[in-house]
């Protein structure tokens, strides 16, 4: 007995929602690897800007600071989607330094400028796990006194 019209119909409708499980997570997944990677391109480029003006003048840390929650914010892929940005600076010996010890570095002192985010991408029927973004940035102190 040959199957009939109806069930061929259903199949093909098993089938296209089987295979939709599959791509639509994909497809969704690497639209969040690209926000994931633009997010981290905006804060390691952001981040070696400050490093420079850092570099030049290290008492410019509220500009530097701003210049990379900006950046960030402004993604064109979904900045806005980032959570708390934490910048922090680092003596030569890997000791975190306030802003004030910053500027007084003197003449030749190297410093690392580090700044993390968190993003959690969106993937329906897998979900999310929250990832930290982190990069980081060598300067030194080019301010003759």
């Amino acid at each position: 007995m040959a199957p009939s019209a109806h069930s061929w119909k259903g199949q093909a409708s098993v089938e296209l929602l089987l295979v939709l499980f599959i791509l639509i997570p994909l497809l969704l997944g690497g639209i969040e690897l690209a926000r994931g990677v633009g997010i981290r391109h905006s804060l390691d480029t952001s981040v070696g800007v400050a490093t420079r003006a850092l570099s030049l003048d290290p008492g410019q840390w509220t500009w530097a600071t701003n210049v990379i929650r900006q950046s960030v914010q402004d993604n064109i892929l979904g900045g806005g989607s980032v959570g708390v940005l934490m910048v922090q600076a680092y003596s030569a010996d890997g000791t975190e330094i306030s802003s004030s010890d910053l500027a007084n570095l003197p003449f030749g002192s190297a410093f690392q400028l580090a700044a993390s985010c968190g993003y959690t991408p969106w993937i329906p029927l897998v979900g999310g796990q929250a990832v930290t973004i982190r990069v980081s940035h060598w300067g030194i102190v080019e301010r003759y006194p």
